[in-house]
């Protein structure tokens, strides 16, 4: 769980505006290196050459001669913990840039570089203090916090920070999934709400939207719908610009049977520049399940759905538009969705399976080809496209193709009897198509047996 968070929130939190790599690649001004002789400086400005050629050996040697010349020399002793670095000799590392500190003091680049032996070397907690330190010198630090805080077992330090900078430089839609996957995997960490507290501060601050947002969760958690609409209703009263109360609105009025007011919830969320992409989606998605909208309604979708493709160009959004198509068995307005996501991203296989399927019912069998011949260069071990691909052959009545494309389809499957009996049935049409008789039967007989394990 650990893991996948730590990966996770790697992924999506954002660098500082600096990066450390920059930090380190900074060059040496003549004048940082104090009072020195021409030796010394010939010295150093070598072992610099020697780092930029990826020598640190060299570096090294040459640095060190640097410090017998001047043993205090903070410029030094930073090159050398950088070239220790280099070669993975943490604690030596380590043990220079801290020298160099003393020296010089706690500036940016020593403790930045200081952080990465650290992380490098899998020391988090020394990494932590480490990035405090460098929090309380350049607060763009804070975006790595959260991160660190993950990687040693604190998830609700982690979820402090990222409401903290929330609040300081406003929302981020990486910052808001790492949020949710945190509370999700780690519930006891959710912040405990009190309903009174919470209601004392909507009436002394009747514009408090952060009170109205989380007393609707608390209500919505302990299934208090009219409670939520009560404090929905007083919210849209006293911030008729807000539309975060219909982040909850939208699945109780479905609930209800109150239609109607769901697709008006839907479509502010849609419309709003509160929400990030993939909140909209997810209210989408939702939608989907909801089982009762009557169909007589799909008017009222059908404008919230047309405004909403419309703004986005995102391959998860056409993918659940196209799944909604699915489910109201409409094909055409489906496989028009999933088209749209291929442009946006042609190597999705989910796609491409689900524009294949959904072409054969269509019956546009050159569509299956050339699209299952494509991707077949992408993913030359999947079965499915090899059948999908001679499906459309033997409507094309290309039945030499469609066998060889069997065949190899054949050749890749592990424990999938259903396909298998697929592919044996296709090969028997083709085999029957092409006059051979015996072959077709013999395919035939493969599928039957297949049919009854």
């Amino acid at each position: 769980m650990i893991k996948n968070l730590i990966l996770l929130s790697s992924l999506l939190l954002t660098a500082p505006l600096f990066a450390q790599e920059e930090v380190a690649e900074q060059e040496v001004n003549v004048d940082d290196l104090g009072n020195v002789n021409d030796e010394f400086k010939e010295t150093f400005f070598n072992a610099l050459a020697e780092k930029g050629k990826q020598n640190h050996d060299r570096a090294i040697t040459l640095l060190e001669r640097c410090l017998e010349l001047q043993p205090s020399n903070a410029a030094v002793l930073f090159e050398l913990g950088k070239n220790h670095l280099s070669n993975n000799a943490f604690a030596k590392a380590e043990d220079y840039l801290l020298r160099a500190i003393d020296s010089k003091g706690e500036n940016e680049w020593l403790l930045d570089t200081l952080l990465e032996v650290y992380q490098e070397n899998n020391d988090q907690d020394k990494a932590l203090e480490t990035l405090k330190k460098l929090v309380a010198i350049n607060e763009n630090y804070e975006e790595l916090l959260p991160l660190q805080y993950i990687k040693t077992g604190q998830p609700d330090k982690a979820l402090e920070v990222l409401e903290g900078l929330d609040k300081r430089i406003g929302e981020s839609a990486n910052r808001n999934l790492l949020k949710r996957q945190l509370r999700s995997q780690f519930p006891g960490k959710e912040p405990i709400l009190d309903e009174q507290a919470l209601l004392d501060q909507i009436e002394q601050q009747p514009e408090n939207e952060e009170a109205y947002i989380k007393l609707i969760y608390l209500y919505g958690k302990q299934n208090e719908s009219d409670k939520m609409l009560q404090i929905a209703a007083q919210m849209e009263e006293n911030l008729p610009q807000s539309d975060k109360a219909q982040l909850a609105l939208y699945k109780i009025y479905f609930d209800q049977g109150m239609v109607e007011n769901g697709m008006e919830s839907m479509q502010r969320i849609f419309e709003s520049d509160e929400f990030d992409l993939e909140t909209k989606i997810k209210v989408l998605n939702d939608f989907i399940q909801v089982e009762n909208v009557d169909a007589t309604d799909s008017s009222l979708l059908e404008k919230a759905i047309t405004n909403f493709s419309a703004e986005v160009d995102d391959t998860q959004a056409m993918k659940v538009l196209g799944d909604y198509y699915l489910k109201r068995k409409d094909p055409s307005n489906a496989i028009a969705f999933y088209e749209k996501g291929l442009e946006t991203n042609p190597d999705d296989y989910d796609l491409i399976k689900n524009v294949a399927l959904l072409s054969i019912d269509l019956k546009d069998y050159d569509r299956v080809e050339n699209l299952t011949s494509s991707a077949l260069e992408l993913y030359p071990a999947q079965p499915l496209l090899y059948l999908l691909n001679a499906i459309a052959q033997n409507h094309l009545e290309n039945y030499d193709d469609a066998i060889m494309q069997l065949e190899m389809g054949l050749s890749y499957l592990i424990d999938e009897p259903k396909m298998e009996q697929d592919i044996y049935q296709q090969l028997a049409r083709a085999y029957e198509k092409k006059g051979n008789t015996t072959k077709a039967a013999e395919m035939r007989s493969k599928a039957e047996a297949l049919s009854k394990t």
